[in-house]
């Protein structure tokens, strides 16, 4: 299906994730479908059960203190780093099927088709010690190029539902250390989940770019941009 592409003025994950909410329940409304390509700065973002942890406030105040702000999403999944060369596709799809894998499958197919673009056979598998691991991640080699996430919102007397399939697209950058985070801050909020590097990997260091991590994100989400408008069926 073709996509609208919304935009939003600010870098504030806080901002981001609010304005997507409220994107979410028009496209329940209105039954169109949205696409929303993002980047934020250096950061983890969390889920709201990781907010339970027993070191959880503490940690915020520590990991902000060396650079890694903590932010919180109402998706499923776990801690993300977050950084220049992640770029970050949100889908808000009306709610037709009750089957998660329906909207795995339509947030992937932009993203297998551009990864297609650059020879580069992607799938859905799960990487062990991956941050964020599910069955749904976007898989080249054995390691993890794309992880996904899901939240649904229930249907209203005025809507059936809709459904917002958010995935992050490891482009560039030092995947191996925003793991570290991730694992980090799990090791000090008083969690037990724990990540290994060299679970995921970046499409600048899959195809041997030699250009600027920016100049390929800028790249990339030109593609996919272009990709949404022009609309596709879900994956295989």
């Amino acid at each position: 299906m073709p996509y609208t592409l919304l935009s939003f003025p600010s870098d504030s994950p806080d901002q981001i994730l609010t304005q997507e909410q409220q994107w979410l329940r028009h496209c329940a409304r209105s039954g169109e479908a949205f696409a929303h390509l993002w980047q934020a700065p250096q950061c983890l973002i969390v889920t709201r059960k990781d907010m339970r942890l027993p070191r959880y406030q503490a940690t915020c105040e520590q990991l902000a203190a060396e650079g890694w702000p903590v932010h919180v999403r109402d998706s499923g999944g776990t801690a993300v780093p977050h950084g220049a060369g992640i770029l970050n596709l949100s889908l808000m799809l009306p709610r037709t099927t009750t089957d998660l894998a329906h909207y795995y499958r339509l947030l992937g197919a932009p993203l297998l088709a551009l990864l297609g673009e650059y020879d580069l056979e992607g799938g859905y598998d799960f990487v062990p010690g991956s941050f964020c691991d599910g069955q749904y991640n976007l898989v080249i080699e054995g390691r993890k190029i794309t992880g996904t996430a899901q939240r649904w919102l229930a249907p209203g007397q005025d809507h059936q539902g809709a459904v917002l399939a958010q995935a992050m697209l490891l482009v560039a950058g030092d995947v191996d250390e925003g793991t570290r985070m991730a694992s980090r801050f799990y090791e000090l909020a008083g969690g037990e989940l724990r990540f290994s590097p060299g679970t995921s990997t970046t499409l600048a260091r899959t195809i041997n770019w030699q250009g600027s991590d920016e100049e390929l994100v800028n790249k990339v989400r030109a593609r996919l941009e272009g990709l949404l408008t022009e609309g596709l069926p879900p994956s295989p």
